[in-house]
């Protein structure tokens, strides 16, 4: 059942990559600046950190739940497909939210829930492998495509990709989920380590490729870029995850991994040129594949005896909480400076709290973990 599940993620993530991966320069192109595109991602966090909770009581069929959250995928890029108005951003940043809700939080509750709970580590590496995997091809020839045939066929391809695991949802398994998790929210502490690794991880998610269309002006190029990340980041995350089920000693791969994580952020905003921009940035990637599997272990170590689903329903709204705040910084600090590498600094350095939040909040010290 895990490798059905698996494939069905696989193909999603094929879909969404090809189709999503020029987005930030598709919107650079029509003429949305550095706010506009801020505003956009800020916007689809809020609705999906207000939407687990307004829709906490209704409960929903796995199949038709993620069948809609694949849908609204493909439906944030077609409506973005020929721009004619701001709106069209903000509708396609709304339809974004809802696809944390419909699809990510029922898919990530799925992946953990028909896997082996002694190999949590691995299970993290194999969920962040995918990305890079596909990332390395995908994401050069969906450049590619934009830069022979136009944006539009690029756009027109991938959403028609999303036909193949909207077909593989029938043999997806068949399960309630209940997004209510208000009890534990209000019952355990505020989970500031998950908070700041949202908070960190918007760096690496969201304003490098942002800043990435400061250095290369060409699709084709801006999707070879992240095919290059993609390359150097692709075995360490699995590796990494591997050895710390063996070790059955988290904490210090948490910990190590963390720390070198958010370090390799504060250099990005000093990078002049395109040359160093792909050495830092490949290094911040790495840093952070090699970060996220533990990041993902911990909050499943951590909510243990809540279960996967609440887990993973209270992970996603610390993360959101995280991703908006670091985002609204950025964007404060750019209108008070004008100068997004000072946004990208500041943002940088409060980052690197991370380390220090998690060691004060107890991660793997408080709790038999």
């Amino acid at each position: 059942m895990f490798k059905r599940i698996y494939f069905f993620f696989f193909t999603y993530m094929a879909a969404m990559f090809f189709s999503q991966t020029l987005i930030v320069f598709w919107l650079s192109k029509n003429g949305f600046d550095f706010s506009h595109i801020i505003i956009f991602f800020v916007t689809s966090y809020i609705v999906a950190l207000i939407g687990i909770f307004v829709l906490s009581k209704i409960k929903m069929n796995l199949k038709p739940t993620i069948l809609l959250g694949v849908l609204l995928s493909a439906l944030s890029v077609a409506v973005l497909i020929k721009i004619f108005s701001v709106y069209q951003l903000y509708f396609s940043a709304i339809l974004t939210g809802f696809n944390v809700i419909f699809f990510w939080i029922p898919y990530n509750i799925m992946h953990f829930k028909f896997s082996n709970e002694d190999k949590r580590g691995l299970n993290s590496g194999i969920y962040f492998l995918a990305t890079p995997i596909i990332s390395m091809t995908l994401q050069p020839l969906a450049g590619l495509v934009a830069e022979k045939f136009g944006f539009e066929t690029m756009f027109f391809i991938g959403i028609a990709m999303y036909l193949i695991p909207i077909f593989l949802i029938r043999f997806l398994p068949s399960f309630e989920i209940k997004l209510n998790i208000i009890k534990e929210f209000r019952e355990n502490k505020f989970n500031w380590s998950t908070f700041f690794q949202g908070f960190a991880s918007r760096v690496n998610w969201t304003l490098i490729p942002i800043f990435t269309l400061f250095f290369i002006k060409s699709p084709k190029a801006f999707g070879s870029f992240f095919g290059y990340l993609a390359i150097i980041t692709a075995i360490t995350s699995l590796f990494n995850a591997a050895i710390s089920d063996k070790m059955k000693n988290r904490k210090v791969f948490f910990y190590l991994f963390t720390s070198i994580a958010v370090l390799s952020l504060v250099p990005l905003a000093f990078v002049e040129n395109i040359y160093y921009w792909a050495i830092f940035a490949g290094i911040t990637s790495m840093c952070m594949y090699l970060a996220n599997p533990f990041w993902l272990a911990f909050n499943l170590d951590y909510y243990k005896e809540i279960g996967v689903e609440k887990t993973i329903i209270l992970r996603e709204v610390f993360l959101n909480a995280g991703y908006i705040v670091a985002l609204l910084i950025a964007i404060l600090i750019f209108c008070i400076t004008s100068s997004t590498k000072i946004s990208l600094l500041v943002v940088s350095l409060i980052a690197c709290i991370l380390p220090l939040a998690s060691y004060l909040q107890g991660v793997y010290k408080n709790k038999n973990i």
